[in-house]
């Protein structure tokens, strides 16, 4: 998930550049795919990352992974073009 905050300089800080540059290098890559079924797939699993956030932590010696959707409309279309994939033989 990508937030910006406003403070005092109005600057982008440099964590938030870098989580654009890893955000922007991803894409990059899935638009370089040649295989266009690679892509589609690649383009879904962007769209799940950034529409999604995931917690991890450990209570009482069990892991508990929490899941947040962040972006509904987008994890809503993921989901549906990972149930078209799956139908795809």
């Amino acid at each position: 998930m990508l937030s910006v905050l406003d403070n005092r300089t109005k600057r982008p800080t440099a964590e938030l550049l870098g989580t654009i540059r890893e955000m922007v290098g991803d894409a990059i890559a899935v638009l370089q795919e040649p295989d266009p079924l690679r892509k589609r797939i690649g383009f879904v699993l962007l769209a799940v990352q950034q529409s999604t956030h995931v917690s991890v932590r450990d209570i009482n010696g069990k892991r508990i992974t929490r899941v947040t959707v962040v972006d509904q409309p987008l994890y809503h279309w993921a989901l549906e073009e990972i149930h078209s994939l799956a139908g795809v033989r």
